[in-house]
């Protein structure tokens, strides 16, 4: 960090790193070719994992860095973290109930199929945490403080950006997105207030794990009653 507060900025290091979910967007839309459900899971843990890998390599120093303050209240923190899930989780749903009327209809699938799609999505979503506040959280915005006008372009571009990443979740539809842009939002206003990552992450984990239980819960369920 530079004396006037300016984080200094790796132009390498942070093109490698917005690589990463563009390839995992690439590669992810080829494990549909792929026969075997069995291996499709394995392909998508394994480039999701690579990724993850990737930005941990890059930028652990950052969350080495800030996990000492983090640890020092955790308890809080974590506290912190649960109160932040409840209200991200009442923003998406209050943003998608807004959207409603422009959302297109959704495509129905079995059962099964939607069991299993969700049980793929909950393996990718416990490393989302860390690649994600990597990616879009430091990189595309945190790291671009103080610096004037700069700052709240990349606020919007890294919320923009968090929402596109979920392209092969909605099959491309970008109207579907716009509430995880909102929620990419506010993650950033999270760590902009926080200014530690950890905060992020603990947050992240939490409103994923909830999806992750309800996609466990719905596969046990509609595999025991089928």
């Amino acid at each position: 960090m530079t004396n006037s507060g300016r984080i200094t900025i790796s132009p390498v290091k942070t093109i490698v790193a917005l690589l990463v979910p563009l390839l995992e967007l690439s590669l992810g839309s080829l494990t549909t070719k792929i026969p075997s459900d069995l291996g499709k899971v394995s392909v998508t843990v394994l480039i999701f994992l690579v990724g993850m890998l990737t930005l941990l390599y890059l930028y652990g120093h950052v969350l080495k860095a800030d996990w000492p303050a983090f640890r020092a209240h955790i308890w809080r923190n974590l506290g912190i973290a649960v109160l932040l899930t409840v209200g991200l989780s009442g923003v998406l749903a209050l943003v998608r109930l807004g959207l409603q009327p422009f959302m297109p209809a959704s495509i129905m699938l079995s059962a099964q199929s939607t069991a299993t799609l969700g049980l793929i999505g909950s393996v990718t979503a416990l490393m989302a945490p860390f690649s994600e506040e990597i990616v879009f959280r430091y990189v595309l915005f945190y790291q671009w403080r103080n610096r004037g006008l700069l700052t709240p372009v990349m606020f919007l571009v890294s919320a923009a950006a968090f929402g596109l990443v979920h392209w092969n979740n909605f099959s491309g539809n970008v109207m579907q997105m716009i509430p995880y842009m909102v929620i990419g939002a506010v993650f950033s206003i999270i760590y902009w207030v926080s200014q530690n990552i950890w905060q992020n992450i603990a947050t992240h984990f939490l409103f994923d794990f909830v999806q992750v239980l309800a996609a466990i819960v719905m596969f046990i369920l509609t595999f025991a009653t089928a």
